[in-house]
C-alpha cells in the first residue's frame, strides 16, 4: 500500500473517533448541564445547546459523516488490495484472480475493521462517557458549521426519520409494566442523586430530601391535607378557661376557631396555645378568644405543595385551610405536614405512645404503643395479621385497623378474640387501654365493664 493510502485510511479512523466520540459525548449529556454552560458563556457552550436541542438533526448529520469516513476507508483499502495485493496472491501462490480478489479483501478488511473498531470507536466512546461536557464543548462548533454545509441531506434524513418515528408510534409504544410514565427530567435527576448516593457524596436521608422537593410542585395540598374530621378546633362562645382545658387534652399548640359551635364550616381563624395561657395570666377575665384569635388563610385544594409552602412562609402562618372548588373548608395543611413529605415523619414528645403492661383483674391495662408481638405473648391470643393493613405493628394500630377511623374514647373493639376498651387518647393517639380476651371466666374487671357500659349506653 501507497504512502497516501495509509495517510488517507488514517484519517477516516480519526475522523470517525470523533464523530463517534462527539455522538455517544451529545447523547449523554444533560441538556440542564449544557444550559448552564451556554448561560455561563462557555466556548462552544451555545453550539452544544443548540446540537443537544435538535438532536434528530444532530444524529442525522454524525451518522452522514460516520457513513461516508467509513466508505472512503473501505474504498481506499479496496482499491488498493486490487493493485498490490490480488497480483502478488496469482504470482506468488497460483490462485486464480476471483480467490485472490477474495483474499485481499479479506486481507484489508479484516484489520481495517479491528482497528476502525478499537482506535475509531470503543476509545473515543469510553473517553467522552467520561469527560462528556469537555467532548461537546469542544467539538460542538466545528460538528455545528458540518451540519450547516450538509444542512439539505440532513434536512431529507431528519424528516424522514420523524416520519417513520411518528408512524411507528402510531401503531405501537413501548411501555414497562408496572413502572408509570415519568418525566424526562426527574429521570435523570433520580439517576444523578442514585449516583451521588453510591459514590458517598450524600446520604440516603439527603437522598429522600432532594426528591422530596422536586416532587412538591408536581403534588397538591389535597394529597397530605387533615381531614375536616380529624380537625380539633375551639369555639369562639367558649370562655378562656374552657379552652385551655379543651386544648391541654390534646396537645396541639394551634387550633382553629369556630364561629358557630361545633360547625367546622364557620372557622373564622385560629389561636395559638401559648396566647391563651399567656392571656389567662395578664387578664383572667377575659371572657373569649375572640381578642388573641389570628386570621388563618385558605388555599385552593388543587394547589401545589410548593406554592403552598411559598405562601405560608411569606404569610408568617403555619396552618391554613383547605377548600374545595365549591368554596367549603374540606381540610387543614400545617407546616408540618409539608416538612414530612421531604424528610419522613416528624415526631414530638406528645407523639410517643407508651408501651407499659399491668395486670388488673382477668385483663390488662396497655399502653397504646405495646406491639402486637407483645400483645399476643401477653394474652395467648394469636392475632390473624393477614386481615390487617400494613405498618399495623402496635394496639394503637390494630385498634384504628378495626374502627377504621379515629379512636375516640370510650370505643369497644372486639375483634380476633380479644375485647378492647380504648381509656385514655393523646392527639388522637390511643394512650391507654383495657384488653382482656372474649373467652376470659368471669369477664372484665367491674369497673371496666362499668366503664364499658357507660360508652356502649353513650354510642
Amino acid at each position: 500500500m501507497t504512502a497516501a493510502s495509509w495517510v488517507i485510511i488514517s484519517a477516516m479512523v480519526g475522523c470517525n473517533a470523533l464523530f463517534a466520540a462527539y455522538e455517544i459525548a451529545l447523547a449523554s449529556a444533560s441538556l440542564g448541564r449544557l444550559k448552564a454552560l451556554a448561560d455561563a458563556h462557555r466556548r462552544g457552550g451555545r453550539a452544544a445547546l443548540a446540537m443537544k436541542q435538535n438532536m434528530e438533526g444532530s444524529l442525522a448529520a454524525l451518522q452522514l459523516g460516520i457513513t461516508l469516513v467509513g466508505a472512503i476507508a473501505a474504498a481506499t483499502g479496496g482499491a488498493e488490495a486490487d493493485e498490490f495485493i490480488v497480483p502478488y496472491l496469482v504470482t506468488a501462490f497460483g490462485l486464480s484472480d476471483r480467490t485472490a480478489q477474495v483474499l485481499s479483501l479479506a486481507c484489508v478488511v479484516v484489520p481495517l475493521s479491528a482497528v476502525t473498531i478499537v482506535v475509531g470507536e470503543l476509545i473515543p466512546k469510553v473517553f467522552a462517557l467520561k469527560h462528556k461536557e469537555w467532548v461537546c464543548l469542544k467539538l460542538s462548533p466545528p460538528m455545528r458549521a458540518l451540519t450547516m454545509v450538509v444542512y439539505p441531506a440532513v434536512w431529507v434524513l431528519e424528516g424522514t426519520v420523524r416520519t417513520l418515528l411518528s408512524w411507528s408510534e402510531r401503531r405501537w409504544t413501548p411501555t414497562m409494566e408496572g413502572h408509570k410514565a415519568e418525566v424526562t427530567e426527574m429521570q435523570e435527576l433520580r439517576a444523578v442523586v442514585a449516583l451521588a448516593r453510591t459514590s458517598r457524596l450524600i446520604g440516603g436521608q439527603e437522598e429522600k430530601i432532594i426528591l422530596g422537593a422536586a416532587r412538591l410542585s408536581s403534588r397538591s395540598i389535597a394529597e397530605i391535607m387533615i381531614p375536616l374530621r380529624d380537625v380539633v378546633t375551639l369555639d369562639l362562645s367558649q370562655s378562656m378557661s374552657e379552652s385551655l382545658v379543651l386544648a391541654h387534652t390534646d396537645m396541639h399548640t394551634r387550633f382553629p376557631v369556630c364561629a358557630k359551635p361545633g360547625d367546622p364550616q364557620t372557622i373564622c381563624g385560629y389561636v395559638n396555645f401559648k396566647d391563651i395561657v399567656s392571656e389567662l395570666r395578664l387578664a383572667p377575665d377575659q371572657p373569649s378568644l375572640r381578642g388573641i384569635m389570628r386570621s388563618m388563610p385558605d388555599f385552593s385544594e388543587e394547589l401545589s405543595i410548593a406554592a403552598c409552602l411559598q405562601r405560608m412562609i411569606r404569610e408568617h402562618v403555619h396552618i391554613a385551610l383547605v377548600r374545595n372548588r365549591a368554596g367549603e373548608i374540606v381540610g387543614m395543611v400545617t407546616m408540618e405536614d409539608i416538612l414530612e413529605e421531604l424528610v419522613g415523619d416528624i415526631e414530638d414528645e406528645y407523639d410517643r405512645v407508651p408501651g407499659h403492661v399491668a395486670e388488673v383483674g382477668v385483663g390488662w391495662v396497655m399502653g397504646g404503643g405495646i406491639t402486637l408481638d407483645r400483645l399476643e405473648q401477653i394474652t395467648g391470643v394469636q392475632l390473624d395479621r393477614s386481615r390487617l393493613p400494613g405498618g399495623c405493628r402496635t394496639l394503637h394500630d390494630w385498634i384504628g385497623a378495626h374502627l377504621e377511623r379515629l379512636p375516640r374514647g370510650g370505643d369497644i373493639v372486639r375483634a380476633q378474640g380479644l375485647r378492647v376498651l380504648v381509656r385514655k387518647l393523646r392527639r388522637q393517639r390511643v394512650l391507654e387501654a383495657q384488653v382482656s380476651r372474649e373467652d376470659a371466666a368471669g369477664g372484665v374487671p367491674r369497673s371496666a365493664a362499668m366503664a364499658s357500659s357507660t360508652a356502649e349506653s353513650r354510642a
